[in-house]
């Protein structure tokens, strides 16, 4: 009986041992590390250790709403914080989860709170106002703010100086994106048809990477403008308006995603970004392909203008990642636009396609109607057997007249389609 005794007591102490040693929860386990803020890398002192609301960090009004360079004053009979930085406005309410940002309503995940006297507000919202960005080390149970933000673009390093608040884009795709994202543009590009996302519609057109409207972008007053490279010597124009100008482009399917990473980043939605990239990846990677690579030719263009895509381009990334093979993978690139190659008569019969496919600039039926008058009096065109077989097709504008960003794996499914019809 002693001995049972003996080793029960031992069992019992080693099972506490354990327990205490693997942190479930129990009287001895210690306290989560206080939350530090830091803003470019210095400590923050402030009046009183931050709070964790519903997944959010608060923070003292008065202390930080110093520490970013505004000022804050505070309604006692409202219960309101009105916190001001440059031409920015933020007005919270202690227990309400709308704010007003420069008189907008913003809904709150966390309302502020009143705490042995103190008032605590979301510092997230509060700094992003103020034109800042916020980190969150989970390992360090810090967040840093950050006063500039230097990204990576298709062009090199790009800095930006200040959060942006009036974005403009310059083409459709990311538009898309910063849409995608959670973010919004006060002006976008001139659209020909439907416009994407149609919560953009109401955005100023202002023009195109073929051309800005100068006086419509300067009518929104924006802070970014998102361009083209090809409009590098517009920037210092731009610039002259009181806007940053970041240059970035995409012409790959892996470029589409890194220039979503990228936005993610610039507006504190990196975590969004991942998630969009990864079920883009799922659809791509869930297509079945051919059997067989069959040859394909990518025309793009209208009359006169035909050109041929290479697979450096969107719709030559497109087509590999289909499951097709595309015959002017050694065709030379033009020099003007080096992601696509002269239409040339000789290379095509060389290469005998299996499909061709076209992209239309215009009426679809006549760009196709007009590409077939230009090569049909010629008998090897004839002899070519996606013209034999009748794999000749109209790929859609809404796709593939300009780049489709996000909408990249409907694209490249289309193509799939296609491609399991050939013979």
């Amino acid at each position: 009986m002693f001995r049972s005794t003996k080793s029960l007591l031992a069992a019992s102490a080693a099972a506490l041992i354990l327990v205490s040693a693997s942190g479930v929860p129990s009287t001895a386990r210690a306290a989560a590390a206080p939350i530090q803020v830091t803003l470019d890398g210095k400590k923050l002192s402030l009046d009183a250790q931050p709070i964790v609301t519903a997944g959010r960090t608060l923070v003292p009004y008065s202390s930080i709403v110093q520490s970013l360079g505004g000022k804050a004053t505070w309604n006692s009979s409202t219960r309101t914080v009105t916190a001001t930085s440059g031409s920015d406005t933020v007005k919270l309410t202690a227990g309400s989860a709308t704010a007003y940002i420069n008189g907008k309503a913003t809904k709150l995940e966390a309302a502020p709170v009143i705490q042995n006297g103190r008032t605590f507000v979301p510092l997230r919202l509060i700094t992003e106002a103020f034109g800042k960005w916020v980190t969150w080390s989970q390992s360090s149970r810090t967040v840093a703010i950050s006063s500039k933000l230097t990204l990576t673009t298709s062009t090199g390093p790009f800095t930006l100086n200040k959060r942006p608040q009036r974005i403009v884009t310059l083409s459709s795709s990311d538009t898309e994106m910063i849409y995608a994202l959670g973010g919004t543009v006060v002006g976008r590009p001139t659209a020909m048809g439907a416009v994407n996302p149609p919560e953009a519609a109401s955005a100023v057109e202002v023009g195109s990477t073929h051309g800005i409207l100068f006086e419509k972008l300067a009518s929104v007053k924006p802070d970014l403008v998102i361009a083209s490279p090809s409009l590098a010597s517009q920037k210092a124009t731009i610039e002259k308006l009181g806007a940053q100008v970041l240059l970035n482009s995409h012409n790959s399917y892996d470029q589409i995603k890194s220039s979503l990473r990228l936005y993610g980043k610039l507006l504190g939605k990196e975590t969004k970004a991942e998630e969009i990239a990864a079920n883009m990846d799922r659809t791509v990677s869930s297509l079945k392909k051919p059997a067989t690579k069959p040859k394909t030719l990518i025309v793009y263009g209208a009359p006169g203008s035909f050109v041929v895509a290479l697979p450096t381009s969107y719709p030559g990334s497109f087509l590999e990642l289909a499951g097709g093979e595309n015959v002017a993978s050694k065709f030379p690139k033009m020099d003007t636009m080096p992601q696509y190659a002269e239409l040339s008569m000789e290379r095509i019969v060389a290469a005998n396609p299996d499909l061709i496919l076209l992209i239309a600039h215009g009426d679809a039926a006549e760009v196709k109607s007009a590409f077939k008058k230009q090569f049909e009096s010629n008998p090897a065109w004839n002899n070519l057997s996606a013209i034999k077989d009748d794999q000749f097709e109209i790929l859609p504008q809404n796709l593939f007249a300009a780049n489709p960003g996000l909408r990249a794996p409907e694209a490249i499914k289309t193509i799939n389609k296609l491609l399991l019809q050939v013979n």
